[in-house]
């Protein structure tokens, strides 16, 4: 269950959306994300957001932000963020960004010496790799 494993990765808190019928996504108005959250930082919101989904969660992502919070869009899951105005980061001086993976690995030295890193960790325990499955070439 997602319970067990965010306790497994040491998360302190888990807001669990509803799923609905023939949907291969959570419903995000399912849960006030936004009231949760505040109530699990006590009103401080969070230093870093790391989405993937897209358009359905952008509007939650800044609201749930902190003080000089940064958030990271990476995803399109739910469909592209919709353009937004940069003065909603305003009131807490937030930060975004829309990293890609190019830019991370540009040059084949750099590549290498990413890959050396996540391997590094792999080795080292501290980064575990989880097979969900494994289907046949």
């Amino acid at each position: 269950s997602k319970v067990s494993e965010a306790a497994k990765a040491s998360c302190d808190h888990l807001i669990v959306l509803k799923t609905e019928e023939g949907k291969s996504y959570a419903n995000y108005s399912s849960v006030d994300i936004h009231e949760k959250v505040m109530e699990f930082t006590n009103g401080e919101g969070v230093k870093c957001i790391v989405d993937g989904v897209g358009k359905n969660t952008a509007e939650i992502s800044v609201q749930c932000l902190a003080r000089r919070g940064l958030w990271i869009s990476f995803g399109n899951a739910s469909g592209a963020v919709p353009p937004f105005s940069l003065l909603k980061l305003t009131p807490k001086s937030g930060y975004v960004t829309r990293p890609k993976l190019g830019d991370y690995v540009a040059t084949k030295e750099e590549l290498h010496a990413r890959a050396k890193e996540v391997f590094q960790y792999v080795a080292s325990g501290d980064l575990t790799v989880k097979v969900d499955l494994t289907l046949p070439l």
